[in-house]
């Protein structure tokens, strides 16, 4: 079985990849016969049925495990070159207005987005409020009691600095930053492509896109963990469900930490295959069908790293 489902495979790459040769080319006395609509479309519906006929072996072979995994998961990638099937923008923004609120709208969810102007989108996570931090009213005006709570604060401070006792109160617990989550609403078609171009400027934290469904943070996240002291980059491709997250996939890579634009790109086909490049080389491949619905959000996460977005972008399909 695997030695037909090869030879299957190969034949079928070889008819794809094959030229149409012109007149000119094979110097014949005779002009080419294209029936209608052209030899371009005739190209385009036999690319189309010849990847339909190759999928269907490669699920055939994956179910009856008739063939190599790795081989498998090659043909898939092979096949998700040929087939670009996002054809619809569902969101697009490159911050070049420096406007979050609009055109698309985006949410801040917690910490700190805002856009640099000729760099783009940056953010930074923030502590969360206390009661011990909270300051007067808004208006800047002092009351009458907390003028007199002050007076005895300080009273009573001037009292402890006399005191010989060296016993000290326990530090205050720190409070942990939040990650910076800005989203934005958009109908995402279950198989999409989100394009993003971004750069890293400190070996720190962690840095997400991700696609969510409904009200929760159910998705798929594709987090970025930056070179740090102890090991390398690293690239996580994260399902999210009420139950809790899951790693379907992880890989390191070389370190991003050189303040340039990287380019990422991260597809999704209708079948759960779902593939990652960073300036135009593989970095994950795997398969997962948790979700079947289309998604409802785009989300950018940042947990202490130092990144800048430049754009993003999500296709999909009709």
């Amino acid at each position: 079985m695997t030695s037909t489902v090869l030879r299957r495979a190969l034949l079928t790459t070889a008819l794809i990849s094959l030229p149409f040769v012109s007149q000119a080319q094979t110097g014949t006395r005779y002009e080419s016969w294209s029936p209608p609509g052209g030899a371009s479309a005739q190209a385009a519906a036999g690319s189309k049925n010849l990847l339909k006929d190759l999928k269907t072996l490669v699920d055939e072979a994956e179910k009856a495990r008739a063939a190599d995994r790795m081989f498998l998961r090659d043909l898939r990638d092979l096949m998700a070159r040929y087939e670009r099937p996002w054809t619809e923008r569902l969101l697009f923004d490159d911050f070049a207005d420096g406007d979050l609120t609009r055109n698309p709208t985006w949410t801040t969810m917690s910490g700190e987005y805002w856009v640099e102007q000729g760099y783009g989108l940056r953010s930074k996570a923030v502590a969360g409020s206390s009661a011990a931090t909270t300051t007067g009213p808004s208006n800047g005006k002092i009351s009458k009691e907390q003028m007199a709570l002050s007076i005895l604060g300080a009273v009573l401070q001037g009292a402890n600095k006399n005191k010989t006792n060296t016993n000290t109160a326990p530090a205050a617990p720190a409070v942990k930053a939040e990650p910076a989550v800005l989203s934005a609403r958009a109908r995402i078609s279950n198989a999409f492509l989100l394009t993003t171009s971004f750069s890293s400027w400190k070996g720190e934290g962690s840095f997400a896109y991700a696609v969510t469904q409904g009200t929760g943070n159910s998705g798929y996240r594709l987090v970025y963990k930056p070179k740090q002291t102890a090991r390398g980059a690293s690239l996580d491709l994260v399902r999210v469900t009420n139950r809790g997250e899951g790693t379907i996939d992880s890989i390191s890579i070389d370190s991003l930490e050189d303040k340039k634009n990287h380019s990422l790109e991260w597809t999704r086909t209708k079948d759960g295959q779902m593939a990652v490049s960073i300036d135009g080389k593989k970095a994950l491949s795997a398969r997962d069908a948790s979700f079947r619905d289309p998604f409802d959000a785009v989300a950018i996460i940042n947990n202490g790293a130092d990144v800048i977005v430049k754009s993003v972008e999500v296709l999909g399909m009709r």
